[in-house]
């Protein structure tokens, strides 16, 4: 597969400026010259404004030429960028294939670029996030893996096992050669060690989810407490239908704003009581149901008419609303406060709680946070193999300890795509000439 030229187009499809038609693959070069019916060669890294000739169709357009391996797939690329249209683009396309290149699948342009030991796995993914990205944390954490922040990370954890197994395997290799209890002692220190960083990584995967998923808010109260006044006063929107009746929200209605650079996903649901109405009860229960799958819960009370809900094993703050209509001064405390939902106020000082609420180890943008689900997977597999491995070093066969030690490195080598035994191998006769 790695042997064909591929086209696609880099660009949205329809309407705009410029679309962008992207060829990679041996035959690059020679496409690129034959569109544009030039003869000279193309200097890399060069943009020229040629005229392009495609499927009949001729248009006016700026070209480049990457030569490989100096390019995002590693092999030679070619860009062209033509006037923004859906025809325009196809006919492009078109032109290319009937000079030899074939439709790219999805994402192959990175996986050529992962092959070609250009990019990581994570890399890649982190390239997804940041496409993908909707807030201004999304797009950070997005950017760090792409940059191979965590290629750093679990490239550093498999050296240092890398290191421990050839010793080890070392060791079995030469049982004539009585080691002592000191150096056994430094072997699983150096794990335990290892599985101190990986517990820490393990640790950012709570705050990690949210800033990627975003943060699953939940409002909850009776009937007429003013759930869909405050959903619209959070996301300055009119999402979900007010009026004085009891039971308007039948259904769970979604909306969300943007916090801190933070994702708030809400979830508006039915006002929670006792009810014969056999539509009424569907929604309360996929209420009662909202308050499981959230991350925090807003257990919104009527001041006036103070009927309370009983909220467990969530992170809660009570919000006590329609101050406005209250003649007693109220005083904010913790994971307490009051609002107008209908005026707005304090609202503002209810994103800041919210934010303070749910981010439980501290937002800090320098820092590196576990956002991808396999990611988290993967280092909890390797955690686990890790573990095994300490936890029987003193007790069982050291081909036992070795065993687990190779799955925990295999495991981390799923994250970037790299878990080859070949690199252990390739370490135990470097470092212990163990061909001589």
């Amino acid at each position: 597969m790695l042997e064909d030229t591929i086209v696609a187009l880099a660009t949205p499809p329809g309407k705009a400026g410029v679309a962008i038609v992207r060829i990679s693959g041996k035959l690059s070069h020679q496409i690129l010259k034959s569109i544009t019916k030039c003869d000279n060669d193309f200097l890399p890294r060069f943009m020229y404004l040629k005229d392009i000739y495609a499927n009949g169709i001729q248009d006016n357009a700026l070209v480049v030429y990457f030569k490989g391996p100096n390019s995002y797939t590693g092999e030679d690329i070619a860009e062209v960028q033509c006037h923004g249209g859906y025809f325009i683009a196809q006919q492009v396309i078109l032109e290319c294939q009937k000079l030899g290149a074939r439709m790219a699948e999805a994402g192959e342009y990175s996986k050529r670029a992962f092959l070609n030991g250009k990019l990581s796995v994570d890399q890649a993914e982190g390239i997804i996030d940041i496409i993908n990205a909707e807030s201004e944390a999304q797009a950070r954490a997005g950017s760090v893996l792409m940059q191979g922040k965590l290629f750093e990370i679990i490239n550093g954890l498999q050296t240092e096992l890398t290191d421990i197994l050839a010793e080890i395997e070392a060791k079995l290799d030469y049982p004539e050669y009585e080691y002592t209890d000191n150096e056994n002692v430094e072997v699983l220190d150096r794990l335990k060690a290892i599985k101190s960083q990986i517990s820490d990584l393990l640790s950012t995967k709570i705050s990690g989810m949210m800033i990627k998923n975003g943060v699953k808010v939940a409002i909850v109260g009776a009937p007429n407490a003013g759930k869909s006044s405050l959903l619209n006063a959070l996301t300055n929107s009119d999402k979900s239908i007010v009026t004085d009746i009891a039971g308007t929200t039948r259904d769970i209605v979604e909306a969300e704003y943007v916090y801190n650079g933070i994702v708030f996903r809400l979830f508006d649901t039915a006002g929670i009581r006792d009810s014969a109405d056999i539509v009424e009860r569907i929604g309360i229960d996929r209420a009662k149901q909202s308050i499981q799958d959230a991350d925090l819960v807003l257990k919104l009370i009527d001041i006036s008419n103070p009927e309370d809900i009983k909220v467990e094993g969530k992170p809660t703050i009570t919000v006590y609303n329609k101050i406005d209509l209250s003649t007693n001064e109220k005083q904010n405390e913790d994971n307490i406060i009051y609002i107008s939902a209908k005026h707005g106020t304090n609202v503002e000082n209810l994103k800041q709680m919210i934010f303070n609420k749910t981010m439980v180890q501290g937002y800090n943008t320098s820092q590196f946070y576990l956002s991808n689900a396999r990611h988290i997977e993967c280092v909890t597999n390797a955690e686990m193999a890790l573990d095994n491995a300490i936890n029987t070093f003193t007790t069982t066969s050291l081909d036992f300890v070795v065993a687990d030690i190779h799955a925990c490195w295999q495991h981390l080598g799923e994250v970037s795509g790299i878990n080859s035994n070949e690199r252990i191998i390739d370490r135990i006769f470097e470092k212990f000439c163990l061909g001589k």
